[in-house]
């Protein structure tokens, strides 16, 4: 068509037969990125020509537009919010329009509605495509825009045909096309077409893990989106700079809808002089032939990293020193298909890169739970309890050291499971009075995050019940928080590039003397559009707001770590292990899979909603901070210089009998079920028991000084 567009021949889509290949939008064949940079920043200047000041919305089509579209988008910086359609299977809590790009080999578009967001404040929508043929798929998405906002929309474009720029003026809607055409009806293509790359297998030679916070097809702040992308781009390079000390030619691939890191990267190594071309895999079948200037020289036909079932592809690969592979998947480098794209590359090595790491492995449901915590399993040794107790009385920091996991005794599991049955309703009770204050409180947009690892079935619990007595599909994160050390700040920030700040509630297990809740309000200093105050199930210590109990009861999951956990670990902060940008760690225990408890507690709780009698709205009292005051008197009695070393509550005296040695545990009665599991721990650790006049708590464990 010209010197930067051509046609291609689609492999089965009787739509329409044929594809727009654009030669410099780093998509569907190899692109210099500088060309991509250029062409994107006079859209750009286009877009602040038409709306010099104001907010406005950005919406990029997926799949081959979001790399161009967000860098146009660029231009308009901080007052621009930048959100791509997806086909990907957005998360549970996200309400969103779908509408249909009826010549697409796969149709439907999904856009994704943040109810945080107003949309009204917006003072104009820019859409964002590569090309326009028909115009309908813009018609369909504006009509439902339209619906609920009443912004001006222009439409951006590199290729528009005369008809589509007519049909969308029609229904008022501006089209601004670098390049115009008339319909195409007819096309000249090659008489043959070349036969698909063999499938080779071959693992990548460098993997990297980055932690990024922003998702464009959840929205994104346009200008925290561009300068996260450079940072880490700028990471990916430190990284190898061994690797390109040594290399002159570098082919830089995307995955699928991740598109603008590729071109961010590209064009960095481009201004440090090396030979680059960026290009992508692609959900688009394109037949392949070595004809002319036919721009679709080769084809690797590929498994999708996002979904088993998709075929994807890569066209012609560029013979170079290094090609890099930077994906959004939560791929591994063992996967087959990681290892079929890397032998797809063109480069000598393959460095792999994955944009956001790897997910946390758990035994948790991801429809439950999003951990947000960083896999160090194999890289931190679990110790026995007298390891760290020497290592913790040298001044260690707990945060730096695993407590060894046991598998539980049929003893301990007996009173595990009696506990369940006899304490399971109580628990519903709790976990019914702190989901509706919650709801009462934060509204219909709750955002719950837990606190690893106590709090986190109990999120899923207040998850679970809001979604089946209210209707509720609440976005449910696990964080980490450590005494001493703080929250993690980068798991807090992946949370607010997703939700509003007004709508996020902290979740607990319980309360034993209040520091972390106290730690909760210091660490949200810097966040202060953040309500500190953490729901509990129970609060013995009389320190919270909302709370299920102030009695000190005795809650199943507070007795068996990880294998009603979710099987992983408390959490880990080492700075040999967590890099600046990670997320706090925790180590997944796989070897207790055939012991795992987790669902049998969450769905024999829910089982108990059913049961309960109708609610009653009750007023909370106020905190009284009374547990603090038995806890320092306690203190005092036993000669325990630091407070820390003092563990009232049952939750409290479990988790220090199941992590350490304790010199002492004090029961309100010796044979008070509540805290039978207690005295059969400490049974079993020659830990002595005593009888104490306890006043706020069933048990206190005390750690020897």
């Amino acid at each position: 068509m010209n010197d930067f567009l051509s046609l291609a021949k689609r492999e089965n889509n009787p739509r329409r037969n044929y594809l727009i290949v654009n030669k410099a939008q780093s998509k569907h064949t190899p692109s210099d990125p500088r060309d991509t940079v250029k062409l994107c920043a006079e859209m750009g200047g286009e877009m602040q020509r038409i709306y010099p000041k104001g907010e406005c919305l950005t919406i990029v089509f997926a799949e081959t537009a979001v790399g161009i579209g967000a860098l146009a988008a660029s231009a308009l910086g901080e007052r621009c919010f930048l959100i791509s359609t997806t086909r990907e299977r957005l998360p549970e809590y996200r309400e969103y329009i779908s509408f249909e790009e009826s010549h697409s080999h796969a149709p439907v578009h999904k856009l994704c509605e943040r109810g945080d967001i107003d949309v009204e404040r917006f003072g104009h929508i820019f859409i964002i495509d590569d090309e326009l043929t028909t115009g309908n798929t813009v018609k369909a998405l504006a009509e439902r825009l339209r619906e609920t906002c009443a912004a001006r929309i222009t439409v951006h474009v590199f290729a528009a045909s005369r008809e589509s720029i007519a049909a969308l003026g029609d229904i008022g809607i501006e089209v601004y096309a670098k390049y115009t055409y008339d319909m195409i009806t007819e096309t000249d293509f090659p008489g043959s077409f070349s036969a698909d790359e063999p499938t080779v297998s071959s693992a990548p030679d460098i993997s990297i893990e980055l932690n990024s916070l922003y998702d464009i097809r959840e929205g994104v702040p346009c200008a925290k989106y561009f300068k996260e992308c450079e940072r880490l781009c700028e990471t990916i390079t430190e990284r190898l700079e061994d690797v390109l000390a040594r290399v002159r030619t570098i082919e830089v691939i995307g995955t699928e809808e991740l598109c603008l890191p590729p071109i961010v990267l590209g064009n960095m190594l481009s201004r440090r002089g090396f030979d680059v071309r960026v290009h992508g895999v692609t959900r688009s079948p394109i037949l392949p032939s070595d004809a002319g200037n036919y721009p679709i020289k080769t084809r690797s036909v590929l498994q999708s990293l996002y979904e088993q079932e998709r075929t994807v592809y890569l066209y012609n690969s560029v013979k170079s020193d290094l090609s890099i592979v930077i994906t959004d998947a939560n791929a591994s480098t063992d996967d087959p298909a990681v290892k079929a794209l890397c032998g797809a590359c063109g480069g000598e090595r393959v460095a792999f890169v994955s944009w956001r790491g790897r997910d946390m492995r758990t035994s948790l449901k991801k429809e439950d739970c999003i951990l947000l915590l960083k896999d160090v399993t194999g890289k931190i040794t679990p110790m026995s309890s007298e390891e760290r107790q020497k290592l913790l009385h040298g001044g260690t920091h707990y945060c730096e050291l695993l407590p060894e996991e046991f598998v539980p005794s049929a003893e301990y599991i007996w009173l595990y499971e009696t506990g369940l049955k006899t304490w399971g309703r109580q628990t519903a009770l709790a976990v019914r009075s702190v989901s509706e204050q919650i709801l009462r409180s934060k509204g219909r947009n709750v955002v719950i995050v837990s606190l690893a690892r106590a709090g986190t079935p109990v999120g899923v619990l207040i998850k679970r019940y809001l979604k089946r007595v209210h209707g509720i599909s609440a976005a449910h994160y696990s964080v980490s928080i450590i005494r001493g050390r703080g929250i993690d700040k980068a798991a807090l920030e992946y949370i607010l590039a997703r939700h509003s700040a007004k709508d996020i509630q902290f979740v607990d297990g319980w309360t034993g003397k209040g520091a972390i809740t106290r730690q909760l309000a210091e660490a949200l200093r810097d966040f202060p559009e953040i309500d500190p105050r953490p729901a509990v199930l129970a609060d013995p210590a009389s320190v919270c707001d909302i709370y299920g109990t102030r009695e000190d009861v005795f809650i199943p999951c507070s007795c068996l770590n990880s294998v009603v956990s979710g099987l992983f670990s408390r959490t880990v902060l080492r700075d040999d292990i967590i890099f600046p940008g990670d997320f706090h760690g925790a180590v997944y225990f796989g070897e207790l899979a055939p012991y795992d408890r987790t669902y049998e507690f969450i769905d024999a709780i829910e089982r108990e909603f059913e049961k309960l009698p109708p609610y009653s709205p009750n007023e909370c009292a106020a905190p009284a901070g009374d547990g603090l005051e038995e806890t320092r008197r306690i203190a005092k009695e036993f000669g325990v210089s630091d407070l820390n070393l003092v563990k009232p509550s049952i939750g409290e005296a479990t988790r220090v009998l199941l992590r350490r040695t304790p010199e002492l545990i004090l029961l309100r009665k010796l044979d008070n079920p509540l805290t039978l599991h207690l005295a059969e721990l400490a049974k079993e650790k020659s830990v002595p028991v005593r009888e104490y006049p306890l006043t706020c708590y069933q048990a206190v464990g005390i750690i020897k000084n």
